[in-house]
């Protein structure tokens, strides 16, 4: 008995660090161009570094400078990658390990996710296609080989724009509601807002991939329409009611 209360009060010690809410988070070290950079708070949760790294060691803290209420965001595992599919890390009030950068880019992108103390990192590749498809727009929902095709910017190849008429469609399911697909169809590729029914008009962050939130429309008309996959924001305008 006093085992399973133990291991109970350490799960919810556990879990109650897990949705420890940061003020702010820092990228310091020898792979961080100027020594530290503030993340981009975008979400409960979930901070984002979007820019150039270059070679070397980096650590993510409270604090852009050290100090004893400073606390450490360490990898679970010595010499791990920035670049990952997700790992984890502890948090400490001593450094521990650190996130390794391998090679020098511009193009590096990495979220933690607080909540569930996880960091996952990429260097960024364009997109070859981006399609707008849903109840909203006049393709529907089942619109697979004739989604809406978005533009490609011939200045930065991570930009897109797409102007066209939003609705709602009574005859359909979620009649007022789209997003966006990396292909012509609905796998494997997607952009989503963090929440549900996320109006186009108000909300600059989106997220690439994750759990299937779609935007939604308060206003019909003509839209124009703008999004970085690089640092996931989209600018939306009605241009016409």
């Amino acid at each position: 008995m006093k085992r399973i209360i133990f291991t109970l009060l350490s799960l919810l010690a556990f879990t109650g660090l897990s949705a420890q809410a940061y003020q702010e988070l820092w990228a310091v070290g020898s792979a961080v161009p100027g020594g530290a950079q503030k993340l981009e708070k975008v979400a409960d949760g979930d901070f984002k570094f979007v820019g150039k790294l270059t070679a070397g060691e980096l650590r993510i803290q409270t604090q852009r400078k050290a100090g004893a209420d400073t606390r450490y965001l360490n990898p679970l595992l010595p010499d791990a990658n920035i670049v990952n599919h997700g790992l984890a890390y502890s948090e400490s009030s001593e450094a521990g390990n650190t996130w390794q950068v391998v090679v020098s880019e511009d193009r590096y992108r990495f979220h933690v996710n607080a909540n569930v103390r996880v960091l996952k990192g990429e260097i960024v590749q364009p997109w070859g296609e981006l399609f707008i498809a849903g109840g909203a727009t006049e393709v529907g929902w089942k619109c697979e080989g004739k989604m809406l095709l978005m533009q490609q910017s011939l200045d930065n190849p991570y930009v897109w724009t797409w102007e066209g008429e939003l609705k709602n469609h009574p005859d359909v399911e979620e009649s007022r509601s789209f997003k966006f697909q990396g292909q012509d169809r609905w796998n494997p590729k997607s952009l989503h807002p963090f929440v549900q029914d996320t109006d186009i008009l108000r909300e600059q962050h989106l997220r690439t991939g994750g759990s299937d939130t779609k935007w939604t429309i308060t206003q019909e008309g003509r839209y124009r329409i703008t999004i970085d996959l690089l640092n996931e924001t989209v600018t939306a305008k009605l241009v016409t009611k």
